[in-house]
């Protein structure tokens, strides 16, 4: 059962510290909830945990009623902390609020209201009606769990996540160097953290040939791997590659028509058949949801991104500039690709590298 650390909690709110603990839970289950939102819970008593629970996926309980299963004690008088705000109706379960108000608790705490119109609010009125219930508790930090999950919500359409890397003089690669990056060690860390708030990474079959990626979220400490999308219109992909010859990692790849009688059937392979390339990116956004994919990062190469800003689809720009010269090599400009309008929402520097986040205007 997970135990918060008390000693690096002393100086922490009572009710922020043990939100802490449910959002550990949530994380469990990190790649395996599809299309539903990470939820975790923990129920505490006289200043312990007594039960926790999260959410491990479509059909399964939810993370409230997980904890509530493994209660070892009574719950009477004890206070639930539950990163997102109960459901309300039916689904593949049964409505938590009404599990929830059999029980006799003293205090509801939530991290977040549920953007979800069928819920918002209305859960959490209904539990005021019987106990003291507060809301907005680490609200950021339990956001960060489903960051993507409200524009799912809203437009039942993937995010498309654009990251790409620049030399001072616009260049996406460095001539005659020895390693293939070019920004610092404390720039990739942060793009690891963004790959872990993603459901798939997507590159070029050029790039994993050239690069031979892992595209995992190692530098950010974590075990999780988001899926991978690859782009092989011309089927040259190289499937002696480390990140094709892992079977354990579930992969799609989108492939020409006029290539389907020579792509290589394996199981860890979902294959995506287009008659044209602009075909790959209307998929992507309109129907990748039902692959349980709700965010896509894409990681290159130049083509990829003059495709993926070409077809409009792209709502997020997330663009590194490293100060070093290549002078020559593949150079873009992302933002005349698109007749879309992107705004500056984030200005970071890592050292000696600069970071700017751009969201696509709504207007």
């Amino acid at each position: 059962m997970c135990r918060p650390d008390f000693a690096s909690g002393f100086f922490m709110k009572k009710d922020e510290f043990y939100m802490k603990a449910a959002v550990k839970n949530a994380i469990k289950a990190k790649g395996k909830t599809g299309i539903n939102p990470l939820v975790g819970c923990v129920i505490v008593k006289n200043g312990r945990i007594i039960a926790e629970g999260h959410h491990e996926g479509p059909g399964f309980p939810h993370a409230e009623i997980m904890a509530i299963n493994s209660a070892e004690e009574s719950l009477k008088s004890s206070t639930m902390y539950i990163t997102l705000e109960p459901c309300n109706t039916w689904g593949r379960t049964p409505p938590c609020v009404d599990t929830i108000e059999q029980i006799p608790f003293k205090r509801i705490v939530i991290g977040m209201v549920d953007p979800n119109p069928k819920v918002s609010g209305r859960s959490i009125k209904k539990l005021e009606r019987k106990y003291k219930v507060k809301t907005g508790v680490l609200e950021d930090e339990v956001k960060n769990l489903n960051p993507y999950f409200e524009n799912y919500i809203t437009t039942k359409k993937t995010y498309i996540i654009l990251k790409a890397a620049f030399t001072l003089d616009g260049y996406l690669n460095v001539q005659n160097s020895k390693s293939k990056y070019f920004t610092g060690i404390e720039s990739r860390a942060f793009v690891h953290k963004e790959r872990f708030k993603t459901d798939a990474i997507l590159v070029g079959a050029n790039t994993v040939n050239a690069d031979d990626p892992i595209l995992d979220c190692r530098l950010a400490e974590k075990k999780y791997k988001p899926q991978v999308i690859i782009l092989d219109f011309s089927n040259k992909l190289d499937y002696s590659k480390s990140l094709i010859s892992d079977l354990k990692r579930k992969k799609i790849i989108f492939v020409s028509e006029k290539s389907r009688n020579k792509i290589k059937n394996r199981d860890d392979i979902k294959y995506i058949f287009i008659k044209r390339k602009e075909d790959a990116w209307i998929k992507l956004k309109n129907e990748f949801c039902q692959e349980n994919i709700v965010s896509v990062f894409i990681e290159g190469g130049a083509d990829v991104f003059a495709g993926a800003l070409e077809s409009g689809t792209v709502d997020e720009i997330q663009i590194f500039h490293a100060p070093v010269f290549s002078g020559k090599g593949k150079r873009i400009d992302l933002l005349k690709m698109t007749n879309k309008k992107f705004s500056l929402k984030e200005l970071l520097v890592f050292k000696n590298d600069v970071f700017s986040r751009y969201i696509c205007s709504q207007d």
